[in-house]
């Protein structure tokens, strides 16, 4: 039982920490999309997404790796490199197959992917800056889950709603990764809770959560549409209650897998609510 127990520990580990689960929660966001317009999913963009999802967060790795230590390679290391690859061939493939408004939508988040990486003027990254830090984050992932797949099919006013709203809820999502990560980031980078402390970010992020209420319930009242779905407000129920319990001494998957979750529980909820 023991032998079977640390297998299974393994294994969700590499899940987690080789990025599979973060690409798994971002097409989440996109079918969650796709099922409150009451659209059938696009399996190739979904593909696309969860391929460059992989490899761009890989890439941020792989790059804080080589310029961090000097470390050897591990074994999960190179398996994880070697998959990276195959999903940028995959996504390069793809790339093609989609309109010039998707692939300019795909190249700025590239620039931005980049710029928050590699530093390119005075070893300044757009990560060192705290705010540029979250809107960068909160800017690329609201591009890819809400711009890139339905920039073709929505209306402005439909995309200009979905994309606050998740670029919102993203940002909430990084308090808690945030918070746990402020020792590690306290010799290196500035971050908002280093700058501003765990209760202040705490309460901008319930700001954030009514913020997106509100702004959901008015929307939907003035332009007469559906939607604010119940699967949205327990969505926001859970996520401020994972930021009032998350702290610096948080169990390790606490962020990595719970918080980053809330969208595949909001896919959940939205199937069988």
């Amino acid at each position: 039982m023991g032998l079977l127990t640390t297998k299974i520990k393994y294994i969700f580990d590499y899940y987690v920490s080789s990025s599979y689960h973060v690409s798994l929660c971002v097409i989440s966001y996109i079918i969650v999309i796709f099922l409150l317009n009451g659209i059938s999913i696009n399996w190739v963009e979904i593909s696309f997404i969860f391929c460059t999802t992989f490899f761009t967060y890989n890439f941020i790795k792989f790059y804080e790796f080589l310029t961090s230590n000097s470390r050897p390679f591990s074994i999960s290391i190179k398996s994880n490199f070697i998959n990276s690859l195959l999903f940028l061939i995959i996504s390069l493939f793809l790339f093609f197959k989609f309109s010039i408004n998707q692939q300019i939508v795909i190249a700025i988040v590239s620039f931005l992917t980049i710029a928050y990486t590699i530093p390119i003027y005075s070893n300044a990254t757009l990560r060192n800056n705290p705010f540029l830090k979250i809107i960068t984050v909160g800017l690329c992932w609201s591009l890819v889950i809400v711009v890139f797949p339905f920039i073709e099919i929505l209306n402005v006013v439909d995309l200009i709603y979905h994309f606050i709203v998740v670029f919102c809820i993203v940002i909430v999502q990084m308090v808690p990764f945030e918070i746990r990560d402020i020792k590690k980031d306290e010799d290196s980078i500035r971050t908002v809770v280093l700058n501003y402390g765990t209760r202040k970010i705490k309460r901008v992020a319930y700001f954030i959560l009514m913020f997106v209420f509100a702004f959901s319930s008015s929307f939907n009242y003035i332009f007469d549409k559906s939607l604010l779905d119940p699967s949205l407000i327990t969505i926001l129920f859970i996520l401020g209650i994972l930021i009032l319990f998350c702290s610096d001494q948080q169990k390790k998957y606490y962020s990595s897998f719970f918080v980053e979750s809330i969208p595949i529980y909001w896919l959940i909820i939205k199937i069988f609510l």
